[in-house]
């Protein structure tokens, strides 16, 4: 019984998809638009940062971890401050802002945070242990 109402509801196999007319093309996927966050993996990161579309890239981690080591150019907010020195971010607003933690959960949560602000927030999937593992540089 349970067969017959499967194949019922599948159609017959060879019946061809019928799209409807409104149906929207598909499109390629979008940068991430402002007011959203997305991630993206080290080689990602890597490449776009070498490329030169990285335009900010904030570290999230406490103060300890910074300076045991973070990625060359970053800038230093702690994940507790970050709500409240939102304005060192504003001229960035208009672009992708790159967030990196140790791993990539707290920047995550920064990248939710920023894009309920506005901002259209990238988190750094894989953190500064990712980025060290895969030989790039730290200051």
């Amino acid at each position: 019984m349970l067969l017959s109402i499967l194949f019922a509801c599948a159609g017959t196999p060879d019946a061809p998809v019928e799209t409807p007319a409104d149906a929207p093309a598909e499109a390629a996927v979008p940068e991430a638009p402002a007011g959203s966050a997305r991630d993206i993996d080290i080689v990602t990161f890597a490449k776009d940062r070498d490329a030169g579309k990285v335009t900010v890239v904030v570290d999230v981690r406490t103060q300890k971890e910074w300076d045991a080591g973070h990625v060359p150019g970053a800038v230093h907010i702690p994940m507790d401050e970050i709500e409240g020195r939102l304005a060192e971010l504003e001229s960035f607003k208009a672009g992708d802002v790159y967030l990196i933690c140790q791993s990539g959960g707290r920047s995550g949560r920064v990248a939710k945070t920023l894009a309920a602000q506005g901002y259209s927030a990238v988190n750094v999937d894989g953190g500064t242990g990712g980025w060290i593992d895969a030989g790039h540089p730290v200051e």
